[in-house]
């Protein structure tokens, strides 16, 4: 539910990462036929990439959910946010326990801004992310 709610709340604001230059792309843990289900159900035209092996997961030192952070009050109040904006948890794709990030790449590879999320439904403010662009 979280990767959903984080996807089209970045894609609802794509016009203020257009205006600064950027392009926003998504990578999950599923398969191919995951991303592309994800795209039409949620209306995205960004790129959704995949990562089954979870390798760029680990080279960029995503963690992994854990009990504590299942359990933390901070994890309870993004559930209530995400279920409060309609997004429910649907069939799992990929390593349920794998936690994202974003990331503000430039062209060439250099790592401008870089957000690991402490646990599920930990998103940046888009300020934040806008802000690394320059």
């Amino acid at each position: 539910m979280f990767c959903r709610e984080q996807a089209v709340q970045l894609h609802r604001d794509r016009a203020r990462f257009d205006a600064a230059g950027a392009r926003l792309a998504f990578v999950g843990n599923g398969t191919a036929m995951f991303a592309r289900t994800f795209q039409e159900d949620y209306g995205l035209d960004e790129p959704v990439l995949v990562d089954p092996t979870r390798r760029v997961y680990k080279a960029l030192g995503f963690g992994r959910l854990t009990l504590a952070s299942l359990v933390s009050p901070r994890q309870l109040l993004a559930a209530a946010r995400a279920l409060a904006a309609g997004f429910v948890q649907g069939r799992t794709q990929g390593d349920a326990q794998q936690l994202g990030g974003v990331l503000v790449v430039k062209p060439g590879g250099e790592i401008l801004y870089r957000y690991r999320s402490e646990f599920a439904g930990d998103h940046p403010k888009h300020d934040d992310v806008l802000a690394a662009l320059g």
